[in-house]
């Protein structure tokens, strides 16, 4: 029986600061979108657009590194090392560990991670040997490396001494069957999903439907100088906005957009949660025709 230790990465401060910074991010798209939808066209409306924008831009990121975060672990097992952080995996078995210890074992300075906060320090930096460094850490203290032939990783248990002793146990008692070296990086999983037939024909739909989106309330935006929002009883238009505001659709579709493909992406990871994945891409796709079904009624009422 292979028993696996499982150690998670100290993550109370990273998910608050990443959880703030999502909720901040969506909160100000959310008042930007409705103070632009009260108002008439100009260069107020589209100044109240920024923080929608803004936050399709960063939030997404953030969103993942907060479930990456939540979902790191590192396991030891008698056949292997198994580190997985977000998309990113790596199987590193027993008989490839050079040796589990602190930095300073390592016999050179540790190259400064660049970039990264709290709950998402992970870069890559070359050592002098030649090798690459790859931190998959949420912190820059208590680092635990695990030295291979050919890269180093550091990582930062909750448990930095817990997990070298584990380590050293499991070593000691050696392994007839070590489990087989696979490394899984993020470009990696989006080739082998968009090589997956279902999966690139889900990616392709919701793309085009949100492409077509894009280009008709554009479309509508220079061609209706005003546009109603719903139907009188007597089947008048009724409160009519300008029609600029109709560009509000593809941002808030752009969002569910982008969300739905990041989920997907994590959940495709595993072959038992990839129909959790053709789920979100689905749904990107069901999202868009709800939109464009919008736009075509907002055409009607005019």
């Amino acid at each position: 029986m292979n028993q696996e230790f499982i150690f998670r990465p100290p993550r109370r401060l990273g998910l608050a600061l990443h959880g703030a910074a999502v909720l901040l991010l969506g909160a100000g798209a959310a008042l930007g979108v409705y103070v632009a939808s009260q108002i008439g066209a100009g260069l107020t409306f589209l100044l109240l657009l920024v923080p929608a924008l803004a936050a399709l831009i960063l939030a997404p990121p953030l969103l993942y590194r907060l479930i990456a975060l939540q979902r790191a672990t590192y396991v030891l097992r008698r056949d292997g090392i198994l580190l997985s952080w977000g998309l990113r995996r790596e199987e590193i078995p027993m008989d490839q560990v050079q040796w589990v210890g602190p930095p300073e074992a390592l016999g050179s300075p540790v190259p400064f991670a660049l970039g990264g906060w709290p709950g998402a320090v992970l870069s890559a930096r070359s050592l002098a040997d030649g090798r690459l460094l790859e931190y998959l850490a949420s912190q820059r203290q208590g680092l635990v490396l695990i030295s291979t032939p050919r890269r180093v990783f550091a990582i930062s248990p909750a448990d930095p001494a817990g997990f070298q002793r584990t380590y050293q146990r499991l070593a000691e008692f050696g392994t007839l069957a070590p489990l087989p070296a696979r490394s899984v990086f993020p470009a990696v999983l989006i080739s082998r999903s968009w090589a997956d037939r279902p999966a690139r024909v889900l990616l392709l739909v919701s793309t085009l439907l949100r492409a077509a989106l894009v280009v008709w309330t554009a479309w509508l935006a220079q061609a209706s100088p005003e546009l109603p929002l719903r139907l009188a009883p007597d089947g008048s238009a009724a409160d009519i906005v300008p029609g600029v505001r109709i560009l509000l659709l593809p941002v808030i579709n752009t969002f569910f957009y982008m969300l739905d493909l990041l989920l997907g992406l994590v959940f495709y990871r595993r072959s038992e949660t990839q129909p959790l994945s053709y789920l979100m891409w689905g749904a990107s796709s069901l999202t868009a025709i709800l939109f464009l079904a919008a736009v075509g009624f907002l055409l009607r009422a005019a």
